[in-house]
C-alpha cells in the first residue's frame, strides 16, 4: 500500500512537526541576517555555537531560481528509457519564521520498465531563502519491492536533526525508526545539494566541500570541477561545466563508481545531465525540456 504524501505524522513527532510546519510565505517577512561565524569542530563532534543563532546570508547577486521553473529529464538505463525525472520550483513557503524555497522532485518509471522494476517516488526540500540551507526534507517511495516515507527536520538552534523513517519491504517486512542525531550547522539535504551547486562559484579545478545530512547522518560532500565543454542536448547546444560529486546511493541505485553532473555555464546554471554508475550499469538523466 502506498504511503500518501499527506499522510498524518505519528503523535511522537507532533512537537517537532509544529515547529517545522510549512505555512504560506509572508512577503514582508524577509530577514536581513548577518554572516554567521564558522562552526568549530572538536574530536569529530559538532560544536555548539555560543550566543544567539545568527543565520548566514549566502544569496547570490542574481537568483538562478524562477518560481514555476521545471526541469524534465529522460532517465535511461542500458540505453533503454526507464522513466522520467522532474524537478520543480514551487511558490515560496515559511518555516519557523523563515522564508523558504519549496523544491520538489518526482521520478516515475515507464510502463515497459515498470515490468522489471516499478518506481513512483516523490521528494521535496524546504530551503532557506537567504541562508541556502535545508529546514525540512521529505521522501516518499512507492516501488516494486518497497514503500517508504521518510521525514528529516533540521533544528539549527539545537544543532540536531530529527529523522523519522517508515520502511515496508516485501521481503524484510515493516521497519520504523525515529532518532535524533547531531548535525553540522546550515547543512544541505539530498535534494538541496544539487540546488546548492547552482549558486556557488565553480572555477576550473575547484574542489568544494559542504555538509550534507542524509538519513539522519551528517557527512561531508566533496565536488570537483572537472572541465568546461559544449554539449548537445534535446534543447540544443549548451556551454556546460562538468563536476564530479562524491555521493551516496542506496538500494538498487547503490553507487559503484564515478558520477558526473553537467550544469549550463551561465547565470541560470541549469542542470543539463546526470550520470551515475550504480550497482549494475550506468543511469543517465538527460534534460529534455525546461519550462
Amino acid at each position: 500500500m502506498r504511503i500518501q504524501e499527506d499522510a498524518p505524522l505519528p503523535p511522537e513527532v507532533s512537537a517537532a512537526e509544529e515547529k517545522f510546519a510549512v505555512r504560506d510565505a509572508d512577503p514582508e517577512l524577509l530577514a536581513q541576517p548577518k554572516p554567521a561565524p564558522e562552526p568549530k569542530k572538536k574530536k569529530g563532534k559538532v560544536a555548539k555555537v555560543k550566543g544567539p543563532l545568527v543565520y548566514p546570508n549566502r544569496r547570490p547577486l542574481k537568483d538562478p531560481f524562477w518560481m514555476g521553473e521545471k526541469h524534465v529529464f529522460d532517465i535511461t538505463y542500458f540505453g533503454v528509457t526507464a522513466g522520467e525525472f522532474i524537478t520543480e520550483v514551487l511558490p515560496n513557503k515559511q518555516i519557523n519564521n523563515r522564508t523558504v524555497y519549496h523544491m520538489k522532485g518526482s521520478a516515475k518509471s515507464t510502463a515497459f520498465f515498470g515490468n522489471f522494476y516499478r518506481i513512483n517516488d516523490f521528494v521535496e526540500s524546504f530551503w532557506d531563502y537567504e541562508g541556502l540551507f535545508s529546514h525540512r526534507f521529505h521522501l516518499v517511495q512507492d516501488e516494486s519491492k518497497q514503500t517508504r516515507d521518510a521525514l528529516e527536520l533540521y533544528d539549527q538552534e539545537k544543532l540536531e536533526t530529527f529523522y523519522w523513517n517508515r520502511w515496508n519491504h516485501k521481503e524484510k517486512g515493516l521497519h520504523e525508526n525515529k532518532e535524533l542525531q547531531p548535525m553540522t550547522p546550515f547543512s544541505q539535504d539530498s535534494l538541496s545539494s544539487l540546488l546548492y551547486l547552482r549558486v556557488v562559484p565553480l572555477p576550473d579545478g575547484a574542489v568544494l566541500n559542504f555538509p550534507v545530512v542524509s538519513e539522519g547522518k551528517t557527512w561531508e560532500a566533496q565536488v570537483t570541477v572537472i572541465r568546461r565543454e559544449t554539449i548537445d542536448t534535446p534543447m540544443g547546444r549548451y556551454k556546460a561545466v562538468v563536476v564530479k560529486p562524491e555521493t551516496k546511493f542506496g538500494g538498487v541505485l547503490q553507487k559503484r563508481g564515478d558520477s558526473y553532473l553537467w550544469f549550463s555555464d551561465d547565470e541560470r546554471r541549469y542542470m543539463l545531465r546526470m550520470e551515475a554508475q550504480v550497482k549494475i550499469g550506468t543511469v543517465i538523466a538527460a534534460c529534455k525540456r525546461i519550462e
